[in-house]
């Protein structure tokens, strides 16, 4: 019963030393500096006003790593199509391959450019029966049920698979119909695949970066309300870190700090969180500065 209560002790002490500790992270998520759907910064570097000058010198350092997390990923596929002009006698076999194609690819970021297959890719075996003149028959790879295409005269674009489509051409120019009873066709073999696609990061410049350091006598509200903020400088340093002190919410003792990340959620605003990057002075601030910046 004794080591029973010793351990509920021991329990209830930790959950107490717990609810003491500081929401400390040496690393930052991205999505605090930036909004990870285009990577446009929205997050404010806060120094005191009346701060030393090397804290303001450790809040520039911040820019650059909010310039680092600056990106969004993109999806990038590649289109590449292709079309070859071919003739079949009736009811005979041809295999139509790719690869001895022209063909081009084209990406959805407007780049294109010439493409040859490397590997092996799909054929396909077409048989044309035109024993019947409304109604043309095509028979793709070892199927036995054929592609039936009446009045091929007036529906000449053919459906082939998700690859593969005909453009059905005029071989009898002068004679009602596009080919002759038992006749030879001609056609546009049209080929088009989507290769599987990648993530590529794309980098955001930000044009003007002193936008993104301000000092706490200036700080707007508006600006505070929509941005997640970076407060350089313990509470001597600080006016703000002083406020969050003095309101329980950061919790830990800058006065003794070696350089430290407090992550406070909804620090200031709903919704809005905030980090202290701070020190005992402004030499463990720059300690915590670049804590930071490595994370």
């Amino acid at each position: 019963m004794k080591s029973k209560r010793i351990i509920v002790l021991l329990v209830l002490l930790l959950i107490y030393i717990l609810s003491l500790t500081p929401s400390l992270a040496t690393e930052v998520p991205r999505s605090f500096y930036v909004n990870t759907a285009n990577g446009q910064p929205h997050s404010i570097i806060v120094v005191g006003k009346n701060a030393a000058s090397m804290d303001l010198i450790s809040g520039n350092m911040v820019i650059t790593k909010i310039q680092s997390e600056a990106y969004y990923e993109d999806f990038v596929y590649v289109n590449i199509t292709g079309s070859k002009l071919m003739e079949a006698s009736n009811n005979n076999q041809i295999i139509v391959d790719p690869s001895t194609m022209t063909l081009v690819w084209a990406d959805n970021k407007g780049n294109s450019g010439s493409f040859t297959y490397g590997q092996s890719i799909e054929k396909i075996a077409l048989r044309f029966v035109t024993n019947d003149l409304n109604n043309l028959l095509i028979y793709v790879n070892s199927n036995q049920n054929p592609l039936t295409i009446q009045n091929p005269e007036i529906n000449r674009n053919v459906i082939i698979n998700s690859d593969y489509s005909l453009e059905l051409l005029d071989n009898t120019p002068g004679v009602q119909g596009i080919y002759g009873y038992g006749g030879n066709i001609k056609f546009n073999v049209l080929f088009k695949k989507q290769q599987p696609g990648a993530f590529q990061q794309v980098k955001i410049n930000i044009w003007e970066p002193q936008k993104l350091i301000t000092n706490d006598a200036i700080l707007m509200e508006d600006t505070a309300k929509n941005n997640n903020i970076i407060l350089v400088g313990g509470p001597v340093a600080n006016n703000i870190v002083a406020g969050l002190v003095r309101r329980g919410i950061s919790k830990i003792d800058w006065y003794t700090s070696e350089g430290e990340i407090e992550y406070l959620p909804n620090g200031l605003y709903p919704g809005r969180d905030v980090i202290i990057v701070a020190g005992a002075d402004r030499e463990k601030t720059r300690n915590a500065i670049i804590k930071l910046i490595n994370s």
